[in-house]
């Protein structure tokens, strides 16, 4: 028997593209998904040779892909990884409490490879499948009312090696807490870049999206190359508002307009989110030039607020230097580099 209540992600990131990392930087604990999924994709090739039904040597292997698709919590130390492996881009600086470190993370222009270990099951057998060459395809996190972060991954590989076991020591995340809304900061706006916390806030997530396309080269059933597109930064905020006014900043483009803007309007949103177990490790993400949407509320004869959601699809940014998402993470982890 194959117990799924026992399994394990770890994460390194590669110094280069063939050259998989020893062991991993990181490990911690999961809520779901299926960690390394080595697929392969089978057809066959038609022939007519005298019977109604094709040769048993018509089949072939026309791809092998390897992916990674789970969902975990927020730990402080994986999530700046994986954030930075989606973006590109992250600064770190020693942060104002001793042996913490701050971590700007923004758009880059590339993003690293990555090794990716998966283990399900008895951890004295050989159960731990090994990812090669990965990059980050999504990241998304979501948040409602004190629940605790969920993080949401998939991934892309060139090449694994399966049924094998762990090396090195790395301790799990899991016993060192998460990141929580709880006690965190909430602010919007539907028409500036200065968000405030003037609107209630319920639930919200943003998604990050690489678009990675897989290659190969002639001859080869597994990636050659796996390359990204450009960023998709999809963003949700549920409210509830006390009257109509971002509502209709939103749809009208002023707050005392009466007829639908033919012109975007940008606002903003920044969230802030506290430790379950340190309070030193804090975690902020900011979205600027929004151009938001929403629609008006919807009538319920049982009454209650109404919850309007305001969304974005793929933000932009305003300037060559400029990022549709910043995260900031302070953790014990002195650079992702």
């Amino acid at each position: 028997m194959i117990n799924t209540s026992i399994g394990l992600l770890g994460v390194a990131k590669q110094t280069n593209k063939s050259t998989a990392a020893s062991e991993p930087t990181f490990c911690h604990g999961l809520t779901g998904g299926s960690l390394i999924k080595p697929e392969r994709s089978v057809e066959q090739k038609g022939i007519a040779c005298g019977l109604r039904a094709n040769t048993s040597n018509s089949s072939y292997v026309k791809e092998v892909n390897v992916a990674i698709d789970c969902e975990t919590m927020a730990y402080a130390d994986a999530l700046g990884l994986y954030a930075a492996a989606t973006l590109g881009n992250c600064v770190s600086t020693s942060a104002t409490e001793s042996g913490y470190y701050k971590h700007v993370i923004t758009l880059g222009s590339t993003i690293p490879y990555l090794t990716f270990w998966g283990q399900i099951g008895d951890t004295s057998q050989q159960t731990v499948q090994k990812a090669v060459g990965c990059k980050m395809d999504t990241l998304n996190l979501e948040f409602d009312g004190n629940d605790p972060l969920k993080v949401g991954l998939t991934a892309a590989g060139i090449d694994a090696d399966l049924f094998g076991q762990w090396s090195g020591s790395t301790e799990p995340s899991c016993f060192d807490g998460y990141f929580i809304p709880t006690d965190g900061t909430f602010k919007f706006s539907p028409d500036s870049q200065l968000p405030t916390a003037d609107v209630t806030i319920t639930k919200g997530n943003f998604e990050l999206s690489n678009s990675l396309t897989s290659y190969r080269g002639a001859g080869k059933v597994s990636p050659s190359e796996i390359a990204e597109s450009k960023l998709q930064t999809n963003v949700k905020v549920t409210t509830i508002p006390d009257d109509f006014s971002i509502i209709r900043k939103v749809l009208t483009g002023s707050e005392s307009g009466t007829k639908l803007a033919g012109k975007i309007v940008y606002g903003s949103a920044a969230w802030s989110f506290k430790h379950s177990q340190d309070d030193k490790c804090t975690l902020e993400v900011e979205f600027l030039n929004v151009p938001w949407t929403c629609e008006t509320p919807q009538v319920s004869p049982d009454g209650n607020a109404a919850e309007v959601e305001f969304s974005a699809d793929n933000i932009g940014v305003a300037s060559k230097t400029g990022s549709p998402i910043k995260i900031t993470l302070v953790n014990k982890v002195a650079s992702y580099v």
